[in-house]
């Protein structure tokens, strides 16, 4: 029987030997102290149900940025979604929103994989796992490795400033109080009426100015 420290090492050079650069989709997941936190709820459904989204269906072909997946019907716009696009300010508790892109459901469900592996029934789950060997053209056994991929795909993601876990349960707590606050890429469409309205809330995050 394998000793934990054995264990340990071995995990470690699989998941050195795992070659995700080529992936076109890769698992994601929002840092628990942003969750519930996103410009879409924090704009009017209005604004981003009725002016948005049909600019961006329209901007972005209708089909999904990932796949390529396509509509075929007018029924099945629904399963085209926004899917934000952001970078995490842990110091200051800042969600910076850099990009939106319009996904299919089946990708969109592999942008919040933690969610996604504990609402899932076996099929779903399986329908997933098939649509991710499609998507990247890697080899089916790579479902036997799902969870070092999804390992070593949120240690690549871009999160700046001092993690939570080099942090005192004192500093935890005070950003656990603290309301999130957003800025918006000019690239975006209608950044600046988003910006109005996350302003409004008091919820838009000025950059100091450098003297």
């Amino acid at each position: 029987m394998a000793k934990r420290g054995e264990v340990k090492t071995s995990r470690k050079k699989k998941s050195e030997e795992l070659d995700i650069t080529g992936f076109k989709l890769l698992p994601s997941a929002k840092p628990p102290l942003f969750h519930g936190y996103t410009v879409r709820k924090t704009v009017s459904s209005y604004f981003w149900g009725k002016k948005l989204r049909p600019f961006i269906l329209e901007q972005q072909g209708k089909k999904c940025a990932v796949c390529g997946w396509t509509p075929k019907h007018e029924t099945e716009m629904k399963r085209l979604h926004l899917h934000e696009i952001e970078k995490y300010d842990f110091d200051n508790k800042v969600c910076h929103l850099i990009d939106i892109q319009l996904i299919c459901w089946k990708c969109h469900s592999f942008q919040h994989i933690v969610r996604t592996k504990s609402v899932s029934t076996k099929e779903q789950w399986e329908d997933l796992m098939l649509h991710f060997i499609r998507v990247n053209g890697c080899p089916a056994e790579i479902v036997n490795q799902f969870d070092l991929v999804v390992t070593k795909a949120l240690q690549q993601e871009d999160n700046s400033g001092k993690p939570l876990e080099a942090r005192s349960l004192e500093e935890i707590f005070k950003l656990a109080k603290k309301p999130a606050k957003f800025t918006i890429h000019p690239s975006i469409p209608f950044a600046e009426e988003l910006k109005k309205q996350i302003e409004k809330k008091g919820l838009l995050y000025e950059f100091e100015q450098q003297e």
